[in-house]
């Protein structure tokens, strides 16, 4: 929910929405907590299904990606973004360190983990709140820690080279980025970055890039009054034909439209840079409640 180059230092919201997330890197923990529905999540290169109640922590620099498995009537889960810089108790931890298991079930959920949510939810990400804010994360953490068995990062293997083509992309993708760039960038071959998109990540470049850029896009027309110009060239377009073609293929809708129809309908998501490709259609946005909703007890 980060862009490299955007950052905000907290982000938390209710997710009610069929979404697919390719593999994407970040340096912040990522937190989510599936309330209804199964999500399936690929993290550190091993496959987790989560089920209802159950809690993934996806430490800093670590790839990811996942989907969200059930019918869109059945979906809601929690994703929230940290900085590790507002979480002084665990920041050695989250930087030294990495969950053998990154997924745990606590059943039933304790209820500081409940309540630490609920006010969350009722926080905006404000330098004023950033105390609250960082008490109310470090207490869910206090209890999620004890349940993960913590390895010394020093003894995984270092970024491999999608990890850290992913993060390169992911800071620079307003910016002309092609196949031949990353070539001399990373000291490889092109059929190489090639067989990684294809293989690896299951698309191209290009698609790629539009999904980071659409994203980012969409943000802007919902959190913004920018106008449409700019909004094309902040995001990587610089001729605003192109964006507009793209923009419509991809929502449905020109951003105009897109615009109009969800600022009157909806509370915006956040930005998703890192985690790309969130799929919201000119007819079919889910906001984002701000009003906290218990998961299911246990069984």
């Amino acid at each position: 929910m980060f862009y490299e180059n955007k950052p905000e230092f907290f982000i938390l919201y209710n997710e009610t929405t069929a979404l697919q997330y390719p593999l994407h890197i970040h340096s912040y923990i990522e937190y989510v907590h599936v309330i209804s529905g199964l999500v399936g999540m690929q993290i550190s290169g091993e496959d987790y299904l989560l089920e209802p109640g159950d809690i993934a922590l996806i430490f800093p620099n670590v790839p990811h990606k996942y989907q969200t498995l059930s019918s869109v009537s059945d979906i809601q889960f929690y994703i929230m973004n940290s900085s590790v810089d507002i979480l002084p108790m665990h920041k050695m931890d989250l930087l030294g360190k990495y969950p053998r298991v990154p997924v745990v079930h606590p059943s039933p959920l304790h209820e500081d983990i409940l309540y630490a949510e609920k006010r969350l939810f009722e926080l905006t990400a404000k330098p004023e709140n950033t105390q609250m804010i960082s008490s109310l994360t470090s207490l869910i953490l206090c209890h999620i820690f004890p349940m993960l068995q913590l390895n010394d990062f020093e003894s995984t293997p270092p970024l491999d080279l999608t990890s850290k083509i992913i993060a390169y992309i992911g800071s620079n993708f307003q910016d002309e980025i092609t196949l031949p760039l990353l070539a001399k960038k990373f000291g490889v071959g092109k059929y190489t970055l090639s067989r990684i998109f294809s293989n690896v990540l299951g698309i191209s470049l290009p698609a790629y890039l539009n999904s980071l850029r659409m994203d980012y896009a969409t943000y802007l027309l919902l959190r913004t009054d920018m106008d449409i110009i700019n909004v094309a060239m902040e995001s990587g377009y610089h001729n605003q034909q192109t964006f507009n073609r793209i923009f419509k293929s991809t929502k449905g809708c020109t951003p105009k439209e897109y615009r109009q129809v969800h600022r009157q309908s909806s509370v915006p998501h956040p930005p998703a840079a890192i985690i790309p490709a969130m799929q919201q259609s000119c007819g079919s946005f889910a906001p984002s409640p701000t009003s906290y909703q218990s998961p299911p007890p246990p069984g």
